[in-house]
């Protein structure tokens, strides 16, 4: 049994602070664990308190850390994972998880429909590409074709339009094989089937 002496803010995050067992400084804590443990002066811990307050103190920290690396753009869960495992442990990690799920933070099929959007639009991929790029983001092949089934075969001929009358006016110098040549390898290139190409 260990009895909280003194409870100071840090510094340089005013979000987190040191807790002093028995007079000496004995670990850190986010607000949130601090307020959910109702840690204050003279309440006496057990070292089982103790392991469960550091426990959650990681969740929180392994959290704060997912939200920074979620603010620059959406991630799919995948991405997630492996940016917080050099830092915490499987379990850890799987708390933190759930609870950006639970808070709409983290939501795999709403970043893959945002992503193939992105794609499609601004880069003119057609669905094989984006579907490797999903893959290799660790969406699952669930989703995956969920989601690519809203880019339908219409649009999927208008875009590939789109993009054959670019190449066909910046290669107006080669023969009409060649042309139809260069069209048929941009598009395979950009994912697009044989189908609408």
């Amino acid at each position: 049994m260990r009895v909280i002496t003194k409870i100071t803010r840090q510094k340089n995050n005013a979000e987190r602070y040191n807790i002093f067992l028995d007079g000496e400084y004995a670990f850190p804590v986010d607000e949130a664990v601090l307020i959910k443990f109702e840690l204050t002066k003279d309440k006496v811990l057990t070292n089982e308190e103790i392991g469960e307050i550091n426990y959650e103190d990681e969740i929180r920290k392994a959290f704060n850390r997912a939200l920074h690396f979620l603010s620059f753009r959406m991630r799919s869960e995948h991405e997630v994972k492996e940016k917080l495992k050099d830092d915490f442990g499987e379990a850890v990690i799987l708390e933190a998880i759930v609870k950006l799920k639970d808070y709409g933070f983290l939501n795999d099929e709403a970043f893959a429909t945002a992503f193939m959007n992105t794609k499609k639009n601004a880069a003119k991929q057609g669905p094989r590409a984006i579907a490797q790029d999903l893959k290799r983001k660790g969406v699952s092949d669930q989703t995956r074709e969920a989601v690519l089934d809203e880019f339908g075969y219409a649009e999927q001929v208008e875009i590939a339009t789109q993009l054959a009358q670019k190449v066909a006016r910046s290669e107006r110098s080669k023969t009409p094989a060649q042309v139809k040549q260069k069209i048929r390898d941009n598009l395979m290139r950009k994912g697009y089937s044989f189908e609408v190409i």
